[in-house]
């Protein structure tokens, strides 16, 4: 059976985003809403895709957007809690009005992302417990009248990702303010970076297969590094003079604790714990092949050129 008709939950995002643009190339209508749709200006010129301005964690209108549509994928998922959205509001009730709006209306297919070391009974955090529990929910509860498939990946990166960004401005904030170390929590934790042209692939390619009904998929990139090895290869990107200082487990907990009340919680207790889980698929998984490394080479590169450039201009100049 071919699905045709998609609604995005979370699509506004960076995975969505990217997911959106390869379903429709691919010739699926996506339907996407949002509360702020004035930010996709660049998926309005592409066909295919429309563009609603809605909040989705309101059952009644949920099930309103079901309508009309014959399979939905659920990109949301958050990494921090705030007043508002708690990690059970969003992994696990959220999930379970998908799963009811879809039974509701008659929706048979079911896409869903996870994340590595999500466990329902064992994850190391909140996170990776809520996450858990909202796939075993999806699971359970929709294999009667749904085909639900789920995703499981490793950190995700590419174009515009908060995870290389992220540590792309502490790094330059830190060579700017000639402060030159960068203490860094939890620097043993292992990932196996997944890109995210991988990632959309690998959701793309199972929507209209029937093989995939009821399987869990681990994405993971070729590669596994540790944390302080991925932060020390970033820094070379970007030609940065920053040296990464690994802190030991009692320093990088009370780091946690301290951001954690901070602004924007650039790093909390439940970061601290979910890092405790390595990030890496099982043996035997077949891995995605776009390589962390390679990708963070080409943007030294770019970087290389980009310097070279400038000094020309300013030796044209003297």
């Amino acid at each position: 059976m071919k699905y045709s008709n998609i609604l995005l939950l979370g699509g506004s995002g960076f995975v969505g985003r990217h997911l959106a643009a390869e379903l429709a190339q691919r010739g699926y209508r996506v339907t996407l809403p949002c509360r702020r749709p004035h930010r996709l200006q660049a998926l309005k010129v592409l066909a295919n895709i429309n563009i609603l301005q809605a909040n989705i964690l309101q059952p009644d209108e949920l099930g309103k957007l079901c309508q009309g549509h014959d399979a939905v994928i659920n990109l949301v998922g958050i990494l921090n809690e705030s007043k508002k959205l708690s990690f059970r509001r969003m992994h696990v009730e959220f999930v379970q009005s998908v799963v009811q709006a879809c039974q509701k209306t008659g929706i048979k297919r079911l896409l869903h992302i996870s994340a590595l070391g999500a466990d329902q009974a064992t994850g190391s955090s909140q996170y990776l417990r809520s996450k858990g529990e909202g796939e075993n929910l999806i699971h359970t509860f929709g294999q009667n009248k749904l085909h639900v498939t789920s995703f499981q990946p490793s950190v995700i990166f590419g174009e515009d990702d908060s995870f290389i960004r992220r540590f792309g401005q502490i790094l330059k904030l830190c060579d700017a303010t000639y402060t030159f170390y960068f203490p860094l929590a939890c620097p043993n934790s292992r990932f196996s970076p997944v890109y995210v042209g991988d990632v959309v692939r690998a959701i793309a390619n199972r929507v209209d297969d029937p093989g995939s009904f009821s399987k869990r998929y681990p994405l993971c990139g070729p590669e596994t590094w540790t944390l302080q090895q991925i932060v020390e290869m970033i820094a070379k990107a970007q030609g940065n003079r920053c040296k990464v200082i690994g802190l030991p487990d009692s320093l990088s907990r009370l780091q946690a604790m301290l951001l954690q009340n901070l602004p924007g919680k650039l790093f909390t207790l439940d970061n601290y714990r979910s890092l405790q889980t390595p990030s890496t698929c099982p043996q035997g998984v077949t891995h995605c092949p776009t390589s962390f490394s390679g990708y963070l080479g080409g943007l030294a590169s770019m970087h290389s050129n980009r310097t070279q450039y400038d000094e020309y201009r300013k030796n044209l100049n003297l």
